[in-house]
């Protein structure tokens, strides 16, 4: 008879942008976050009962409201936000992993000067946070 092993799921990909628009000048970020949640899910594969289920939409719609109320300003904040609401508000869930990566966008020039508002992506290099539990974790 075959046993249930240890599992998880979660939601990959999820796309946050925020523009930080002043007067003179518009910053612009990108963050990708993913989320992978282990816990008690037995009775999902063993009875067919999803209640202690998390849905994938429910966990990319979680990122977006909690992304709109932080007060995060980087990655490594942002991220232990997230596992700390996870895990406050979903009992069976026992650990969270969140991965954010952030990709670098620069202004364009425009002549001889950067444009004030308007990006391309710097490069294809990303920064990268992979955390398994909050830690109040700072940015540097």
């Amino acid at each position: 008879m075959a046993q249930l092993a240890e599992n998880r799921y979660g939601k990959s990909r999820v796309r946050l942008v925020r523009v930080n628009r002043q007067a003179a000048v518009h910053e612009f970020e990108e963050w990708s976050v993913d989320v992978l949640l282990r816990g008690d899910f037995q009775s999902c594969f063993v009875e067919g009962d999803n209640s202690k289920i998390l849905p994938t939409d429910t966990m990319k719609n979680t990122v977006y409201s909690l992304a709109r109320k932080s007060s995060a300003t980087c990655i490594e904040e942002f991220s232990g936000e997230l596992i700390e609401y996870l895990l406050s508000h979903n009992p069976q869930v026992s650990s969270a992993e969140v991965s954010v990566h952030e990709k670098s966008w620069q202004h364009l020039n425009a002549g001889e000067k950067p444009h004030p508002t308007t990006f391309i992506q710097a490069a294809t290099e990303m920064q990268t946070l992979a955390s398994l539990e909050s830690g109040g974790k700072t940015c540097t």
